[in-house]
């Protein structure tokens, strides 16, 4: 490449597809009578749907994302996959000037969204009975001044924001995915904050209708070994035989609980009368 000048035999859609953090400026025009001044046009490699999937398998692992501040507007949409019963599925970072958050989490298998505008910590569900290790697809839209959306796999819940504040929802330089570097400083309104990480895969996530984030890329760039790549098979422990007396069998990342508390039996495998 000389100056401004592309070589003739270069291939942009290749260029865009092996080289993966690197922005380009094609300046075009200024060779030539009557071509006015150079006019700069960014290209930028396309998402790859295959970096789109990854999966928390050690309970320790986070992603970092750069800052997300939808201010009075936002919408997050993503999928995700697990048989954890409780949490911290996505946080913003602790904010030192403003009190601004924003949460999901699943507390007990349902899931929740979680907001400060500044004022104090709202509280929302958005679906129940996420922790079958199916795939779901959720859709957090705030749609006006104090108006939020939630779909929960087509299932739609509305709800409304609190006055009090500006509205404005102003978060922290970092936004984690399947755990955070701080939970200590987590509001308590997140049931979850202290305990173990995600577990479990996430696809799909995008901000504010834009590109979907390479998740995967992120995992690599940031060193995550305590993760896979894709979206990997749940655990499946339980048999029928799992459990006695009636007690239901729930599957955990590693291992499975019988939970006897509806029956009069105890014990393990609720064997004990």
């Amino acid at each position: 490449m000389e100056g401004n000048r592309l070589p003739g035999n270069l291939d942009l859609i290749d260029l865009a597809q092996t080289e993966t953090n690197r922005i380009y400026v094609i300046v075009e025009g200024g060779q030539g009578q009557g071509v006015g001044p150079g006019v700069g046009r960014t290209t930028r490699r396309p998402p790859r749907g295959e970096m789109a999937s990854v999966t928390f398998t050690s309970g320790r692992s986070y992603l970092r994302l750069p800052r997300w501040s939808p201010g009075r507007r936002g919408r997050i949409e993503f999928n995700f996959r697990t048989i954890m019963r409780d949490s911290v599925l996505m946080v913003s970072s602790w904010n030192e000037d403003r009190s601004d958050f924003f949460a999901v989490e699943i507390s007990d298998g349902d899931l929740y969204a979680l907001f400060n505008l500044g004022a104090q910590t709202q509280r929302f569900l958005v679906g129940t009975g996420v922790d079958d290790g199916r795939p779901h697809h959720v859709v957090m839209e705030r749609t006006g001044s104090r108006s939020l959306t939630f779909t929960l796999d087509g299932d739609q819940r509305h709800a409304r924001l609190s006055a009090g504040d500006d509205g404005s929802l102003d978060l922290g330089s970092t936004f984690f995915v399947g755990g955070t570097s701080n939970p200590e400083r987590l509001p308590w309104l997140l049931y979850t904050r202290m305990e173990a990480f995600y577990r479990g895969c996430v696809w799909d996530l995008r901000f504010d209708g834009g590109d979907v984030v390479e998740l995967d890329r992120l995992r690599i760039d940031q060193g995550m070994t305590l993760m896979d790549s894709g979206c990997l098979a749940m655990p499946t422990y339980c048999s029928p035989t799992s459990c006695e007396h009636g007690g239901i069998c729930r599957e955990l990342w590693v291992g499975r609980l019988c939970y006897c508390a509806l029956t009069a039996y105890t014990d393990d495998r609720c064997q004990r009368g």
